[in-house]
């Protein structure tokens, strides 16, 4: 099985994920600028939508989009608790703040903000809308750990992607219970091993 990640895109959650649980996975880095794959290969003959993360199983199917993709991770290790039965309240909550971060910061948010040639303008709005979802999110933090709960789960992870590249953005200003969540993150060796492995990748040929 191959889990094909671009450095500090949004499949760093899956790279964590993979980490925390030591799932048998191969990981394959590639490069979204050139659209190849670090041995060379175009992207696109491994996904037409030319986008990560793809998880390629051993049958040769390939499955993408973030948030289903890491529930399928999450799956592969359930003794790990990334994904809470979907019928219990926390894994309803975990499914929730997955499509929250996927629909209301990925997409809304950090999408227009980092890609180049959106309107200034919008751009703009992006940045103030950013500003009030995570006013939202460090609300609930004030009152759980992680997002769902007690415990650490695929939200965190997802969610984990967004903070770290808003604060490499200088978008966002370390204070208060995204602060101290942050420094939750950054506990966890999965965390850290991944986001050490993508600088460095990203350095190389993001």
């Amino acid at each position: 099985m191959d889990y094909f990640f671009s450095p500090m895109a949004c499949s760093f959650a899956g790279h964590v994920i993979i980490l925390e649980a030591s799932l048998p996975i191969k990981m394959q880095p590639v490069s979204l600028l050139r659209k190849q794959t670090s041995d060379g290969l175009a992207f696109e003959t491994i996904s037409t939508k030319s986008q990560v993360p793809v998880l390629r199983f051993d049958d040769g199917r390939i499955l993408t989009e973030n948030s289903v993709v890491l529930q399928v991770l999450a799956e592969m290790a359930p003794e790990f608790g990334h994904l809470p039965a979907r019928s219990s309240p926390n894994g309803q909550a975990t499914l929730e703040w997955l499509n929250f971060v996927a629909s209301e910061l990925h997409k809304h948010c950090l999408y227009p903000i980092f890609t180049k040639g959106v309107p200034a303008e919008v751009q703009a709005w992006a940045k103030v809308n950013l500003g009030t979802k995570l006013a939202f999110v460090s609300k609930r933090l004030s009152h759980t750990p992680y997002l769902a709960g007690n415990a650490f789960s695929v939200a965190d992870a997802y969610f984990g992607w967004a903070l770290m590249l808003t604060l490499r953005g200088g978008l966002w200003e370390p204070k208060g219970d995204l602060l101290a969540y942050w420094g939750r993150l950054l506990e966890r060796p999965a965390f850290i091993a991944a986001m050490e492995n993508e600088e460095e990748l990203f350095n190389q040929f993001a």
